[in-house]
């Protein structure tokens, strides 16, 4: 028996999250209750960017959504302007072709319930403490390679030092050079190693400067071209703790680019406005399928911290590169307000 198509759009109207329909211009052409419920919008008008998309740096061929970007991300969470103020959305998008017309079906659903259960305290409590970890855990390791390897192998390289003055055999003096010389790199290596692990540096001198400093180090250790780009105003009064995090976000990206992607030259950006930081890396390495390798444990890692600094981020690669970085998050300390200027979106 054919079932009336009037059930199937029941279904739709009533479903628990926000369904839109619109063109590839942004006007809406449907809306079910509840989208109409979450947002205030009306068939005919158009969808506003949201917060994100509104900032975000784009070229001229690419789409300002970044979930109409080619390899798209399955969902993505931002604030969007509402009927009344701005509201926070999990969205997804679903391209469609209708009488060689293309439209776009949207999904909105709200995190209002999930942000305050119980389940999502514990989670975020969880990854912190696992973050914090993690941290006294590089800085024992920095202190184990600084204070006893790296002063054992100086040892050994002053040894050699010495028998090398010793020793008339050419032979002999060819070998022992051959190993001061491997002795010297270890102890750079090891230096540059102690220095990616440790913190302190930027608790003194803040993200900029710390930054600009590990880049210096970072093309030493990987042999690779990076061009840092900056544009933040007063970052020592951003929160010290949520300035690490975004160093290690940094870091990370960074290392899987070069490690995973085989990339040579990365490009670095980051702009601060409000007590917000947004930021994208740009690598010419070889990509990956995002689809396939979104929920990997090292990109979750990275969304985990983007997480706990009330931000987002979301990758634009395909295999065969190149690959791009996009993300936003909060810096300002706990108690603070955060600036709502960069949320008039329409």
């Amino acid at each position: 028996m054919e079932i009336p198509m009037e059930y199937f759009e029941n279904i739709v109207e009533h479903l628990p999250e926000g369904i839109i329909v619109m063109d590839a211009q942004r006007s809406i052409h449907y809306m079910n209750q509840k989208a109409v419920e979450m947002t205030g919008w009306q068939v005919g008008e158009g969808v506003p960017y949201c917060s994100y998309c509104k900032q975000r740096e784009v070229t001229a061929d690419e789409p300002r959504c970044i979930l109409t970007s080619e390899n798209a991300i399955p969902f993505f969470n931002s604030h969007m302007a509402v009927y009344e103020g701005m509201e926070e959305f999990e969205m997804s998008l679903k391209r469609m072709i209708i009488i060689n017309q293309v439209f776009y079906v949207l999904r909105l659903r709200l995190l209002v319930e999930n942000v305050h259960s119980e389940r999502a305290k514990f989670h975020e409590l969880l990854v912190q403490e696992t973050i914090l970890a993690q941290e006294a855990e590089r800085k024992r390791i920095a202190r184990e390679l600084h204070d006893h390897i790296g002063q054992s192998v100086y040892s050994i390289f002053l040894g050699l030092e010495v028998i090398k003055q010793s020793i008339d055999d050419d032979a002999y003096q060819s070998h022992i050079s051959n190993m001061v010389n491997v002795m010297e790199k270890t102890l750079e290596k090891i230096s540059k190693l102690s220095k990616s692990l440790r913190s302190e540096m930027l608790y003194h001198v803040g993200l900029k400067e710390s930054l600009r400093e590990a880049i210096r180090d970072w093309m030493k250790l990987y042999q690779v071209d990076i061009d840092l780009e900056m544009d933040i105003d007063n970052d020592k009064d951003f929160d010290r703790e949520k300035e690490m995090n975004l160093f290690r976000i940094i870091q990370e990206a960074v290392r899987n680019a070069v490690r995973h992607g085989n990339a040579t030259t990365l490009t670095i950006n980051l702009r601060s406005k409000s007590q917000h930081v947004y930021f994208t890396l740009e690598d010419n390495g070889t990509g990956f399928d995002v689809g396939k390798s979104y929920k990997g444990l090292g990109l979750r890692h990275i969304v985990e911290r983007s997480h706990i600094l009330s931000g987002d981020i979301t990758w634009n690669s395909r295999e065969g590169g190149p690959t791009k970085i996009e993300g936003v998050v909060s810096l300002i300390k706990d108690g603070g307000e955060i600036s709502n200027e960069l949320n008039d979106c329409r």
